[in-house]
């Protein structure tokens, strides 16, 4: 809608000022309502990123643990699951920076 009332602003004779004016302000609102739309979509696709990973990291705190008290039987190498853990717990922190933004 915003690109509409630019549109009828850009074919208005310049002395209507009124209806110009009018058109300038009604862009300018949908763009402000677009703009808070995709913070706000942003907003809960951190939210749930953040929850969605400390389940991850729950998951690989077991399986590290598992693998180093050798109650999991696999071929991952105990140095390479805690590699992929910290790699969540990084992914988090930067989740959670990001959320401080809002």
């Amino acid at each position: 809608m915003s690109e509409h009332a630019q549109f009828i602003d850009g074919m208005l004779d310049p002395t209507e000022k009124g209806l110009k004016h009018t058109a300038a302000e009604t862009a300018k609102a949908f763009e402000e309502l677009a703009e808070e739309c995709i913070r706000v979509a942003e907003e809960q696709i951190v939210q749930s990123s953040i929850m969605s990973t400390e389940g991850i990291i729950e998951y690989k705190t077991a399986a590290t643990q598992g693998i180093l008290q050798c109650k999991i039987k696999s071929i991952i190498p105990p140095i390479l699951a805690d590699h992929v853990l910290r790699e969540a717990n990084h992914y988090l922190r930067l989740l959670m920076m990001m959320e401080k933004q809002y």
